[in-house]
């Protein structure tokens, strides 16, 4: 069947098979099978859009290309829901990024502090007499910790040694340091020795002398510590002074004292031992030097044997002018052989106006670092006039000996 504009017609087998012919002829087998297809489902369309007997197509065919309604196929569901019914992938999750922090604030450097050098410490003594120092203020008001005591002679020893029961055991008991100075200040005289003849003081030669020694090594004695200066100044007890061998009466002078000061030793070893000796020298020897008698600086060493025998070294300070570079010189030369006391301290003639300038520079940090490290380890005041001059003095030592007393 063929529509020809207006029905459906029959077409003759001539006419088909020319159609066949000519479309196959210039194109081959291929495209002969597909028309004979495509000629076949449009007859049997034709065939069963229409009644028998009809010429036209029936209204109530479905337009070409349009669906039944009785079969239509169900409809797809949409690309949105199949993406939701369909098992997905879950969304990876992002790794959590740390939060920036702030930076915290460089501070500033500071520079570092230059360490503070602690003050140096000495045992701060006072004397004249033990019993009455120990009443004064300054032993109160500071750290004064040694108690000084002289002895001036034979004299001496009925009251002195009354203070071995009481005073002497009490004292240690109470923490002090007992401090004895022996001096012999006596007119000079001719004295026999085995050295021959010398000229000097006698009683530091005399055979009671280290007897005497002994009664007070044991009124000392105890569980203190007991410092000796002996034979203080005794660059004075011979006739020619500050000179080792001047003239054969000197020499055999200073011959014999040193005999005496190591028996004295001995006696003092004996009977306290807490006792601990040295010898006593004026503070003005090392002003000038005279080697050819051995004067001034050159004295020390003919005394070198007594003094590295001895168990500190002692000297005093009591110029006039000043006593500055006296008590730095003398620390530094007898600091070679041992550890250094000053002894006792005070302007001979009493002067506030030395001890003053005296005290402002010797009592300072700088000034006593270059002692203690010279040997220094005590100094004692003679008494307390200079210092309890004025308030404004008293204040000024006491403020010192705090922060330097031990």
């Amino acid at each position: 069947m063929v529509w020809n504009g207006t029905d459906w017609v029959r077409e003759s087998p001539q006419s088909r098979r020319s159609w066949t012919r000519m479309v196959a002829t210039p194109f081959g087998s291929p495209v002969l099978i597909v028309a004979v297809v495509l000629a076949t489902v449009v007859g049997a369309g034709a065939i069963l859009g229409t009644k028998a007997g009809s010429t036209a197509p029936s209204r109530s065919a479905a337009p070409l290309g349009a669906a039944a309604p009785s079969s239509s196929p169900a409809p797809r569901a949409s690309r949105a829901a199949t993406v939701a019914t369909a098992t997905s992938r879950p969304t990876p999750t992002t790794a959590p990024r740390p939060t920036p922090q702030p930076a915290h604030a460089t501070a500033t450097p500071r520079p570092t502090p230059r360490p503070t050098t602690p003050p140096v410490k000495l045992l701060f003594g006072l004397g004249p007499e033990a019993d009455g120092a120990a009443r004064e203020p300054l032993v109160h008001d500071a750290p004064v910790h040694m108690l000084t005591s002289w002895y001036n002679g034979p004299v001496d020893l009925a009251w002195m040694t009354g203070w071995r029961g009481s005073f002497v055991p009490d004292a240690y008991k109470a923490g002090y340091a007992l401090h004895l100075i022996v001096y012999s200040g006596q007119p000079h005289t001719t004295i026999p020795t085995k050295y021959g003849d010398a000229c000097g003081q006698a009683y530091p030669l005399s055979a009671r002398f280290v007897g005497d020694m002994e009664q007070l090594a044991r009124t000392f004695a105890g569980s203190g510590r007991f410092y000796v200066t002996l034979f203080t100044e005794f660059q004075t007890y011979a006739c020619s002074t500050n000179a080792w061998n001047p003239n054969p009466e000197t020499n055999a002078y200073w011959r014999a004292l040193k005999d005496q000061y190591m028996a004295a030793l001995r006696a003092f070893h004996r009977y306290a031992p807490n006792a601990r000796v040295s010898l006593g020298w004026g503070g003005w020897q090392t002003r000038w030097d005279d080697p050819a008698i051995g004067g001034g600086r050159s004295m020390f060493g003919h005394f070198a044997d007594v003094m590295r025998a001895s168990d500190f070294e002692s000297f005093q300070a009591m110029q006039t002018d000043t006593n500055v570079t006296d008590v730095l010189n003398m620390t530094r030369t007898l600091g070679a052989y041992g550890p250094v006391m000053l002894a006792h301290y005070k302007p001979d003639n009493g002067s506030q106006s030395v001890f003053e300038a005296d005290t402002r520079t010797m009592l300072t940090d700088r000034y006593l670092a270059k002692l203690v490290a010279a040997g220094l380890f005590a100094w004692s005041f003679m008494d307390e006039r200079n210092l309890s001059a004025s308030a404004t003095t008293y204040d000024r030592i006491v403020s010192a000996v705090r922060r330097h007393g031990r």
